[in-house]
């Protein structure tokens, strides 16, 4: 069950999911509309709620809709720790990567980034979803 929660984020609502048999949360954006920096990285924002449960791994994908089907991307999937490769964020959110793309693959249609449970293994609770994020990756320079 997905209920709509008002007043915790900078949207109007955001989903709370509540005894869902499987997740399958995605986030589409054009590429037409996205920077000229090619690499970009998709985040999942969220927060556990007080009694969450059976969220500790999920899959992710990343596909270009135009050129990639649903088959070939699961094939390629992610494993995402959802309770421990997060970060804290200063919103109070915290956030996972699901991956990253370069988006002159796509440029001319969307890409979707996919947060899902390719097999069920019982009922999640507690997750409250605020949204996936697209940002330019950041590359870190060593110094010498």
């Amino acid at each position: 069950m997905v209920t709509f929660i008002d007043d915790l984020s900078r949207f109007s609502k955001v989903a709370y999911l509540h005894f869902v048999p499987q997740l399958d949360i995605p986030g589409r954006k054009g590429t037409k509309v996205l920077s000229p920096k090619p690499d970009y990285v998709d985040y999942l924002v969220f927060k556990l709620g007080n009694k969450s449960c059976e969220l500790e791994y999920s899959n992710s994908i990343i596909r270009f809709v135009n050129y990639e089907s649903d088959t070939e991307t699961e094939k390629q999937a992610n494993t995402v720790k959802l309770v421990t490769s997060t970060k804290l964020r200063g919103d109070g959110w915290m956030e996972v990567e699901l991956g990253y793309f370069n988006s002159k693959e796509g440029s001319d249609g969307p890409v979707e980034a996919r947060l899902l449970e390719m097999k069920r293994h019982g009922d999640k609770s507690g997750l409250i979803v605020e949204g996936i994020e697209f940002r330019p990756k950041i590359i870190k320079c060593r110094s010498s």
